[in-house]
């Protein structure tokens, strides 16, 4: 007797990409300033040792900041979780004190749903810029090609926030910060990439290199 089971374009099409930014070509500001502090999941109160002065806790802020961005553009998409995020620092290993800098970020994007990102994508940088390309003007004709691309423009969305700033001296600021682009779309999106993989793991404790 036939099952029934019929595939339907509304049943769930999972898809995985695990996104990795390394910086190499981007300038990645370091100095007190709207365009420094990078990229990175963790904020100040994430160490037992706290960012050491409020420049470097403001950066981090900024580095926090740009994360939720992203986040805030890949969710847009459709809906997502966030899975086995990596950093790492130039010394090597992952971030371990509030001032360490990230130099490397790495993280899976799952997707229940995968029909419509494209479009999705392609729709909003219509809305935004006016054409249908990514940043460097190329057609998206994959899903990781509009990941990529949402990551990118995430990564340099210009936003201010009222954020709790955490340093050891002084501790507990709420103060507006401002995020703006640390370098142009062709250098953050050389150090960027985004691909489609078959599984993830849930839990990580590489923290002997780069994020990967």
């Amino acid at each position: 007797m036939p099952s029934g089971f019929q595939q339907d374009i509304n049943q769930l099409n999972p898809g995985l990409f695990r996104v990795v930014w390394v910086a190499n070509t981007g300038t990645y500001p370091t100095a007190d300033g709207n365009d420094n502090g990078g990229i990175t999941p963790n904020s100040g109160d994430s160490f037992a040792t706290l960012p050491t002065t409020l420049v470097k806790a403001k950066a981090r802020a900024r580095g926090n900041i740009r994360f939720r961005n992203v986040i805030n553009r890949l969710t847009g998409l459709a809906d997502c979780q966030i899975l086995d995020i990596e950093t790492g620092i130039a010394a090597g290993g992952a971030e371990t004190v509030g001032d360490d800098v990230a130099t490397s970020l790495a993280f899976t994007v799952k997707y229940d749903r995968t029909a419509g990102i494209i479009d999705a994508q392609k729709a909003l940088n219509v809305q935004e810029t006016g054409l249908a390309t990514n940043v460097a003007t190329v057609a998206i004709t994959t899903l990781a090609l509009a990941i990529e691309d949402a990551v990118v423009r995430g990564f340099r969305d210009s936003t201010t926030s009222s954020t709790r700033i955490v340093s050891s001296v002084p501790n507990n600021n709420q103060l507006s910060i401002t995020v703006t682009a640390p370098d142009t779309a062709a250098d953050i999106l050389a150090d960027i990439t985004v691909v489609q993989i078959d599984g993830t793991e849930l839990v990580t404790l590489d923290s002997a290199a780069d994020a990967e």
